[in-house]
């Protein structure tokens, strides 16, 4: 526009809807009360619409020089009227070409200047409309303490944006000081209209930018009402610029208006006001009143008790798109322009509706029933027009019709009025009638027993009670929101005859970021928690792998019906073990009562573990010990009584000495009465050992180690080395004598066990029969019989062999070894030695 001197401004009609949709229409579907339907050109309203739109048009006069193009709005400017016509020319033949349509009355030709956007654009510049600061630049000035703080407190909400503002209002804020007479002097006059012009600035005042949220807060006072079109200021977080300031007194009528009235209208006056910038686009509505959060709120719906006048401007401000929420009266910037409003005569036309307003229109199907419809129903209905004969006339004796039956009990109290029958102060309904008369009783979706009640006070006819019942029980919006019915008494679960037969499993979070598998029996209570990943059935079925492997595979598991409970993973899973899989109802966690209570629990443990700043997984297995201790209220016993037959050590039992006390003195005890003491053996000791086969009992050995207080490992005459205890050892003593052999000892035996009356215990020998010929010619004398040392376990090294002295022969030198010899005697063989040295 630099060097533009003539100037042309294009609106177009209804701009949206002259944009035909294609395939895209399938995504603007509406449901209506006579079906699904989907627009077939542009919307308004949709978020993507003005972006679509602009891009439509930015294509179509992207290559026309000096042409500007925003939305619905087109401005052209050229230096000279040849060259503007020209340009002209070739834009509307572009619109006619594309069948575009412009709306004569907003369109602007060849003229100096033209406002576009909230700028006045002409050959000297761009400058602020006018429009956009008439509310600051008009403001009365104050005629007291009153108006003045309202003035000051709109000053401030921009204060971070003016510059010397202390200086500026110091004589304003003289007149507000205790005792000063009010006195609106020259500098108070020139301070006023200083900071009016700052406000007005590019100081203060932000341009429109389309990517910017809106914000638009709006306020009214007993005199005026006013608003602010503010944007975010870009460098200071959480500050607001204003764009555009609107504000108008107002009538004596308004003035009369309750306050949510006035609050009402002053959205309603800024919405029309500031409707090229808000229409289209989403924006924040600000009121201090709170009531009009609920009555404006596009959440909530328009409320069919608030008044007409609130029902109709809801109806105007459900065009647009916003969110409204509530701020303070002190957080409230438009509160100084309420307080302080311009003359309604200047702003008399902005009261009226813009022909381009949008609105939404709701159709009746049927007209408001009343008594002259009613009348002339009840003179066609043959069973009431019977009644008004009766009632005109005379009522019958006796009553023949089962019909009329309900009227002949009430012909006392009923009566005629107007063409309408009346039983006392409720109007009797002909039958054509009922069923509209129904739906204007429910009209607000009360249940049967408020629903009687209204009936009661207007209405009646035979059988109107079960009608309502019926109406409101096949409502389908009741039945939707209604209340789920009395809970059916809990069914136990069938209680299982053993441990870990049937288990109940669940999920637990995620809590503070994981999730837990709990799973509990159903007889003992024993509980187990583990952390999983997350709720994959791979996952799952690791954990109960684990489980299974220490405590065994239940016969049933119960679970509800997550996403991981129904895999087929998880169903071949426990398929494989021979596990039924019982699922609750889904929706209805009762259904699952163990794992729901189990869950709930170790909720409530984890959330005190963080609350106490204690490792979750310590605390976790803390409170699993001592659960498992403490007794069930359901069973009576701790689930490990019933799980392990006995209680686990915790630290408490610490605290109980004297039971350790009273054990250790009782063995002792045990240990001094025993029938037999204690026996102690050492490496190398000679001793019997007890055979378990053939026919001796015990036989020879030699102690080689030992492994305990009471064990051993012995080796026996063959060699063979053997772990005893020490009841099956006894020692074995040396002795000189010699044991006659019996004479039914075997032979082939590996060892002999001899037992002789009378003698001492000796060192058995072993009998090999394939050296019975030691090839020496002595021999032993008469009765004795001699014994190779060298076949004996404890002087295996000796190899020389023993002879008996005889009469006959001289002692035996001290180099030789001693020979060892015993008298033959009979010897028992089913009983061990018992000799003594």
């Amino acid at each position: 526009m630099n060097g533009a001197k003539i100037f042309s401004k294009i609106d177009l009609s209804q701009a949206y809807n002259q944009i035909e949709l294609d395939n895209s229409k399938n995504l603007t579907v509406i449901n209506t009360h006579r079906g699904l339907f989907t627009y077939n050109r542009l919307v308004y309203g949709l978020s993507s619409s003005p972006g679509i739109f602009q891009r439509i048009m930015s294509n179509l006069f992207h290559d026309i020089e000096k042409v500007e193009v925003f939305l619905d709005d087109l401005i052209i400017g050229s230096s000279n009227e040849r060259e503007h016509l020209q340009i002209l020319e070739t834009v509307l033949s572009r619109l006619h070409k594309n069948g575009m349509k412009l709306r004569k009355d907003k369109c602007l030709f060849m003229v100096d200047e033209v406002k576009y956007l909230g700028y006045i654009i002409s050959k000297d510049g761009i400058k602020v409309d006018p429009d956009k600061v008439a509310a600051i630049v008009k403001i009365p000035r104050p005629k007291d303490v009153s108006d003045l703080r309202s003035f000051l407190g709109l000053v401030n909400f921009y204060a971070k944006f003016i510059k010397n503002l202390s200086t500026t209002l110091a004589p304003l804020y003289g007149l507000l000081k205790k005792g000063v007479t009010w006195d609106w002097d020259r500098s108070c006059e020139d301070s006023f209209k200083k900071i009016k012009k700052v406000l007005t600035s590019a100081e203060v005042l932000l341009h429109y930018d389309q990517n910017k949220p809106l914000i638009l807060t709006c306020d009214a006072s007993a005199r005026g009402i006013g608003g602010v079109l503010t944007q975010p200021c870009a460098g200071a977080a959480g500050s607001e610029r204003p764009v555009v300031y609107v504000s108008r007194a107002l009538s004596d009528a308004e003035k009369h208006y309750s306050q949510i009235d006035r609050e009402a209208l002053a959205i309603v006056f800024c919405l029309k006001k500031l409707h090229q910038y808000l229409y289209g686009r989403r924006f924040t509505l600000r009121t201090d009143h709170k009531p009009l959060v609920s009555i404006f709120g596009p959440k909530h719906g328009i409320p069919l008790m608030a008044a007409s006048r609130l029902q109709r401007w809801a109806i105007t401000v459900s065009a647009y798109s916003y969110d409204i929420e509530y701020v303070s009266s002190k957080q409230n910037c438009a509160d100084g322009l309420s307080r302080l409003p311009v003359s309604v005569q200047s702003t008399k036309k902005e009261c009226l509706d813009l022909p381009e307003q949008t609105y939404l229109h709701f159709a009746q199907s049927e007209m408001l029933l009343d008594y002259n419809e009613i009348k002339k129903q009840t003179q066609r209905d043959p069973i009431l027009g019977r009644i008004i004969l009766y009632l005109r006339e005379d009522w019958p004796i006796d009553n023949v019709v089962k019909s009329l039956q309900p009227y002949f009990n009430r012909k006392k109290e009923l009566y005629e009025e107007l063409g309408c029958i009346m039983w006392g102060h409720r109007v009797v309904i002909p039958e054509n009638c009922r069923g509209r008369v129904l739906n204007e009783l429910h009209e607000c979706h009360m249940g049967i027993v408020k629903t009687k009640a209204v009936a009661r006070s207007y209405v009646w006819w035979p059988g109107i009670d079960e009608a309502i019942e019926t109406m409101c029980r096949a409502c389908v919006v009741c039945a939707a929101e209604a209340d789920a019915p009395q809970r059916h008494t809990p069914s136990p679960w069938p209680w299982p005859a053993k441990p870990w037969s049937r288990i109940h499993i669940d999920f637990l979070g995620p809590i503070f970021n994981k999730i837990y598998l709990v799973i509990i029996d159903a007889r003992t209570k024993w509980l187990e928690v583990f952390y999983v990943p997350s709720t994959a059935a791979s996952h799952t079925i690791v954990k109960l792998s684990e489980v299974f492997a220490r405590w065994g595979l239940p016969k049933q598991l119960v679970s509800d019906n997550g996403p991981p409970f129904i895999s087929k993973e998880f169903s071949q899973f426990l398929t494989n073990n021979g596990i039924q899989h019982v699922f609750t109802a889904p929706y209805h966690p009762a259904s699952n009562g163990a794992a729901e209570n189990a869950v709930r629990t170790v909720k409530k443990v984890i959330k005190k573990a963080v609350r106490e700043n204690k490792d979750i997984n310590l605390f976790l297995n803390t409170f699993l010990l001592h659960y498992q201790n403490t007794e069930h209220c359901t069973t009576g016993e701790s689930p490990a009584s019933l799980m392990l037959g006995r209680r686990l050590r915790t630290k408490l039992d610490v605290l109980r000495p004297d039971i350790e006390n009273k054990i250790i003195k009782t063995q002792i005890n045990q240990k001094e009465n025993a029938p037999t003491g204690e026996r102690g053996l050492q490496p190398g000791e000679d001793v019997w050992l007890r055979r378990y086969q053939g026919s001796d009992k015990w036989t020879a050995g030699q102690v080689t180690q030992r492994l305990g207080v009471t064990d051993y490992k012995v080796l026996d005459t063959i060699g063979k080395e053997s772990h005893k205890h020490i009841d099956q050892l006894k020692r074995r003593i040396r002795s000189s004598l010699i044991c006659p052999r019996s004479s039914n000892s075997q032979p082939n035996s590996s060892s002999e066990s001899l037992s002789c009356t009378g003698a001492e215990e000796i060192n058995a020998p072993r009998i090999n029969p394939a050296v019975k010929d030691t090839g020496r010619k002595s021999k032993a004398p008469e009765g004795t019989e001699i014994i190779d040392k060298s076949d004996c376990l404890d002087t295996a090294r000796e190899t020389s062999t023993l002879r008996a002295p005889s009469a006959h022969t001289s002692p035996v030198p001290p180099a030789t070894p001693p020979q060892v010899f015993r008298p033959v005697r009979k010897c028992r063989l089913d009983n061990p030695p018992s000799y003594k040295e």
